[in-house]
């Protein structure tokens, strides 16, 4: 006899919508379903998958490695697209605000871990140093950094858009320093961090520390592609930007994306002069997983 597979598949209506009304197949209905046809069919194995939720608000999002992750969303706080991605601001009933680009979570207000593990909080010390942030728009790093008293934080962000919904929806874990552009502790530079990059260069600016908060780490089997040149790009810059007892402190992606992080691990090992780099791990909430952090160091 060969082996077959039977999948069945039962749709029910929100009873708030004006569309025929069905009866909702709770999972002891569903289980009770999957039983009777499996012993119909004299099936050896069988499984009832939870309810699929369609409706005007999002509540699937991968996790690192691909899998389907569900959220407890019930608001769509706010959606925009600047000229650089998909914004959103989505409210979860565990995990607050989150904030959203191009279909991917970034930051909630659950995430506090995320930024101390990327700080290393209580390791690092920042009193009186100069400090360089690429990316960062959610304002949470910055945040959190002045209240170590830097002597000051540069960071430069793109998208403008971003900063301007965080400010508003996402104040609980930025403050308020993404209502200026410009302090005595820190300045928000709007604009491309690679030509800023340059630009520091060329100037002969150092900073004892430089943040990478950009994008995570592509999932690829190969470095090729444009994000891995954008990566060994923001490597080559910071590195000159460094004093040379500074540290850059970055973030990875989810600790099940081993051949990714060896791929990234890799690069580091190719860059000149040589460096060296420890690495750090917190579960973080709104990514529903562990993630990975390095510090990196000229050997």
């Amino acid at each position: 006899m060969v082996p077959t597979t039977t999948t069945t598949n039962y749709y029910y209506y929100n009873s708030t919508l004006h569309k025929p009304r069905k009866k909702k197949n709770d999972t002891q209905t569903g289980k009770r379903v999957e039983n009777a046809i499996a012993k119909k069919l004299n099936a050896l194995w069988g499984q009832k998958l939870p309810t699929l939720k369609r409706g005007d608000v999002a509540r699937y999002f991968p996790s690192s490695d691909e899998r389907i992750i569900e959220y407890d969303i019930d608001t769509l706080v706010y959606e925009a697209r600047s000229p650089f991605q998909k914004i959103q601001i989505m409210h979860s009933k565990t995990l607050g605000n989150m904030l959203i680009l191009d279909e991917l979570q970034n930051i909630a207000e659950s995430d506090l871990i995320y930024t101390e593990t990327l700080m290393g909080r209580g390791i690092e010390n920042y009193e009186g140093k100069e400090i360089c942030i690429l990316g960062g728009g959610d304002g949470a790093l910055l945040y959190e950094l002045l209240k170590e008293k830097p002597k000051h934080v540069v960071m430069l962000e793109i998208d403008e858009l971003v900063m301007q919904a965080c400010n508003k929806y996402l104040n609980s874990i930025c403050g308020d320093v993404l209502e200026k552009r410009k302090t005595d502790q820190y300045e928000i530079i709007v604009g491309d961090c690679v030509e800023y990059m340059k630009k520091f260069i060329a100037e002969g600016r150092k900073f004892d520390y430089v943040f990478g908060d950009l994008t995570d780490i592509p999932i690829s089997g190969a470095p090729i592609g444009e994000c891995w040149d954008f990566i060994r790009t923001i490597f080559e810059h910071s590195f000159k930007l460094l004093q040379p007892d500074g540290k850059f402190l970055t973030h990875g992606n989810g600790t099940s994306c081993l051949e990714s992080l060896q791929l990234f691990e890799d690069q580091l090992r190719l860059l000149k002069p040589k460096v060296k780099f420890t690495t750090t791990k917190a579960f973080v909430p709104s990514f529903m997983e562990e993630w990975l952090f390095y510090q990196v160091t000229f050997a």
